[in-house]
């Protein structure tokens, strides 16, 4: 179960990240003027990278399985 959430946080933000990412060059290029949108987004991005963290580190630190505690090393 924690594997699929980090699998869905990940997949996220990529998307975010994409969509951002074209949104920026979009208004670099002049094709679209988002003055307040670019700002927008780009805080919008920070709330959702330092959101995942947050939860990414509760997953790997506080529900932690019974299987990893029984693995042997690689």
């Amino acid at each position: 179960m924690v594997e699929s959430i980090k699998k869905i946080t990940a997949s996220v933000l990529i998307l975010a990240v994409l969509f951002f990412s074209i949104l920026s060059i979009l208004s670099i290029w002049d094709i679209i003027e988002v003055e307040r949108i670019l700002r927008k987004s780009i805080m919008t991005m920070v709330v959702i990278f330092c959101a995942s963290v947050v939860i990414l580190f509760v997953f790997s630190n506080f529900m932690k399985g019974e299987d990893r505690n029984n693995t042997p090393p690689r």
